[in-house]
């Protein structure tokens, strides 16, 4: 029997999210839906996929594959699944405040630190769980990092999951050396090692270096390689030369830096003189972000870190911890737009025969 879809989600709106580099992302569309039959008016998301423009269906038939495998309170989940002739519906929890790249979208000189700390020890949480399972998540970056308004954080695509068992002894793996042309839309985020793509290979703490990543363009508004494009080499090389990123407030702030300002980033630096980020922030970015793995933290070492001292305190009592972190995100609140163009799936299916 055929469930009806039509009867059972109504869209709301049409959402617009940061762009993405996957050239597959122009082929989705986003809403903003509710469950008729829930009463309690829950709203969720459903990203449609047309499948016969996808340049690579095997990317998503896997970021599905791991959603039924995986289960904790930070991990995107996905409520349902269908197909209506040739699109793809997927329908998942809905996260009022986007991804943490829509958070810098509307916030381009980063947000304060306290909700750094709640997004990067919820997002600490799930890596661990994933690490529990001997899983390498990979796809760690601001536009897979939603946020709830109930002050929840949810990490999701996972496309780029790996397992660090080997398929064909079935044995753990202590490195892996696996390098698909599909990270390079990870890029900005990888750890050298990854890029490198040493005889060594590389394990867990890429992942670390990856949050390290995320954390510090949370804090400064944009990622430290942001203006070195993959194609020019620029920034791998920067990368396994031993550059690494840091938290711009006055005690970076250089004089050859406010010299070389212009009217085009004048502003940023006044902010910069403006904010002086903890000691134990600086010391979190460090021990994330290095280059040499012996330096670079393991999991289970962040979480007994100092930045996470007043997490730490609240994480005995879950709700207590959303309920601090939803007060800061009340903050950067934004309102919601609703579209009444489109009511429900049956219109939106024939909106795209239309269109094709």
């Amino acid at each position: 029997m055929m469930n009806n879809y039509n009867l059972t989600y109504r869209i709301i709106d049409t959402l617009k999210r940061s762009e993405s580099n996957d050239k597959d992302s122009q082929f989705c569309q986003t809403y903003l839906i509710n469950d008729e039959k829930e009463k309690n008016e829950t709203k969720f998301i459903l990203r449609l996929i047309d499948l016969e423009n996808l340049t690579n269906l095997t990317e998503f038939i896997k970021d599905i594959s791991w959603y039924q495998q995986l289960n904790h309170l930070n991990l995107m989940s996905l409520k349902d699944c269908f197909l209506i002739d040739t699109k793809l519906n997927l329908i998942k929890p809905y996260a009022s405040f986007g991804s943490c790249a829509d958070l810098l979208n509307s916030n381009p000189y980063g947000i304060c630190e306290q909700l750094i700390a709640h997004i990067i020890w919820q997002t600490l949480q799930a890596i661990c769980y994933l690490q529990d399972r001997h899983i390498m998540h990979r796809g760690i970056a601001s536009k897979n990092i939603y946020l709830c308004g109930n002050g929840r954080v949810l990490l999701d695509n996972f496309s780029h999951c790996i397992s660090m068992i080997s398929p064909y002894d079935g044995k753990l793996r202590k490195q892996i050396y696996d390098y698909t042309d599909k990270l390079k839309d990870q890029v900005l985020y990888l750890a050298p090692e990854v890029i490198y793509q040493h005889t060594d290979g590389y394990n867990f703490k890429s992942d670390i270096y990856s949050l390290g990543i995320v954390a510090c363009e949370l804090a400064n508004g944009c990622n430290t390689y942001i203006n070195m494009t993959y194609e020019n080499l620029s920034m791998l090389y920067a990368k396994i030369q031993g550059s690494e990123p840091m938290l711009l407030d006055q005690t970076q702030l250089t004089e050859e830096m406010i010299t070389l300002s212009d009217n085009s980033n004048s502003l940023y630096i006044e902010e910069i003189k403006k904010r002086k980020y903890t000691r134990e922030f600086h010391s979190f970015i460090k021990s994330c972000v290095s280059t040499r793995l012996e330096l670079r933290s393991s999991s289970d070492e962040l979480q007994m870190h100092s930045f996470f001292k007043s997490q730490k305190r609240l994480n005995h009592d879950q709700h207590l911890l959303n309920n601090d972190m939803a007060k800061l995100l009340e903050i950067y609140k934004k309102k919601e737009s609703i579209n009444t163009e489109i009511k429900n799936i049956d219109e939106l299916f024939g909106k795209y025969k239309d269109s094709s």
